[in-house]
């Protein structure tokens, strides 16, 4: 009498699925390794970068000061004229490094995830408002024409920090009024998108407008302005644009520039918004 025979249970589909799995995962991690790496090092480079940059925009005010330092303690009969053109030059290099030191350490916080943002609700168009009101007296604007584009039928609210925002403002004015020759107009504005989902908040200035080649890259943190704006003068960093870049996407939001029919640059700024319609 044959004896019935167990059948044997095999499972090779089961530890060839495993196996395949296993090398997925693998691979999956393992590019994820090569993309932060990559990321590192870019940002490494970029870094590397930036401070070189930085390092010749210190340079420059330090020598300035320097050689009129210099010049005061020489021991020449220096008229009173002389002293006072040396010290005015001490005080504009100051101001100037002061300027870059105090966006070189705002970059950095900015750039710190942990650094909180007290975000609110704010009415757009009044808060644009009251902003460009507060900002006509400004002696950094005089000589430029300010002007005010926000249809009275606009009804956003942001979610936005207000001290942030009104950096943003600044850098975008402060730019402007930096690079338009005197007597032109400098606008704000702001126009909701088509879909109703975004503001865009828009500074156009009459100046020389910028190179097509540097549109994408005028708001990295690397960027130089002597190749944009102001051919043939020294060489600055662009934390202030870069500055800009930082706050809006921490907002969610996107920036760009582009230049104006005719001669000028528009930056614009977009974030997230909510609309009431009228």
């Amino acid at each position: 009498m044959a004896q019935n025979s167990r059948p044997v249970f095999r499972s090779p589909s089961l530890e060839q699925e495993t196996v395949e799995e296993l090398s997925r995962r693998l691979l999956e991690i393992t590019a994820q390794l090569n993309a932060s790496n990559r990321s590192l090092q870019h940002l490494q480079q970029e870094r590397t970068e930036m401070l070189a940059n930085l390092s010749h925009d210190l340079r420059a005010p330090l020598t300035a000061i320097r050689s009129a330092v210099d010049y005061l303690t020489s021991g020449q009969s220096l008229s009173a004229q002389d002293i006072e053109g040396a010290l005015t030059l001490i005080d504009h290099r100051t101001g100037t490094l002061e300027h870059l030191i105090r966006d070189m350490y705002e970059l950095f916080t900015l750039e710190d995830p942990s650094h909180a943002f007290s975000f609110q609700e704010l009415d757009a168009p009044a808060f644009l408002e009251e902003y460009f009101y507060t900002a006509l007296p400004d002696s950094h604007y005089a000589g430029h024409l300010l002007c005010l584009s926000v249809s009275q039928d606009l009804h956003a609210t942001l979610f936005a920090d207000p001290g942030k925002l009104i950096r943003i403002l600044d850098n975008l004015l402060g730019n402007a009024a930096k690079y338009a020759p005197a007597g032109t107009k400098i606008t704000l504005s702001a126009a909701p998108s088509a879909d109703l989902t975004s503001l865009r908040i828009s500074v156009t200035d009459e100046g020389p407008g910028i190179p097509p080649e540097d549109l994408e890259r005028i708001f990295n943190r690397t960027y130089t302005v002597s190749s944009a704006r102001t051919p043939g003068s020294a060489t600055g960093s662009g934390l202030g644009l870069a500055i800009v870049k930082t706050i809006t996407e921490r907002h969610g939001g996107t920036v760009s520039c582009e230049n104006a029919s005719g001669a000028g640059s528009i930056f614009s700024v977009t974030l997230p918004a909510k609309f009431l319609q009228s």
